[in-house]
């Protein structure tokens, strides 16, 4: 498994094309048929998440997402979707892991929500 350090630069971190919004949005990375890990969802773009957690995945894993998402146009409701994504590139900082995810698998309702989202800015 290959790790990056906070002394080596980001250049993975940002070679995103899409625009993408910072949030904090609770999650969940299915690990098992009755396992999980915490999660928090820190940016989101038309394209992927960015995510922090207490475990490295490895480049090229696929993760299964769930997720607390606010609606875009009403932030008092929340939707819980499920969604698949793969590893691009994981970074440790602070004793955790930024993990940067490319969408696999996205209901088209989900991906209009995150789009909303990243249009509001």
């Amino acid at each position: 498994m290959t790790v990056v350090t906070d002394s080596t630069p980001q250049q993975a971190a940002d070679a995103r094309q899409s625009p993408r919004v910072n949030v904090s949005w609770a999650a969940r990375i299915v690990t098992g048929p009755q396992s999980y890990l915490d999660a928090r969802v820190i940016n989101v773009s038309g394209d992927g998440l960015g995510l922090v957690c207490e475990r490295a995945f490895s480049d090229g894993v696929m993760l299964q997402v769930l997720m607390a998402m606010p609606d875009p146009a009403d932030r008092s409701k929340y939707h819980y979707p499920s969604l698949h994504a793969k590893v691009m590139f994981h970074v440790v900082k602070g004793g955790k892991f930024r993990i940067g995810t490319r969408f696999a698998r996205i209901d088209q309702p989900v991906k209009d929500m995150i789009e909303q989202w990243v249009k509001k800015g």
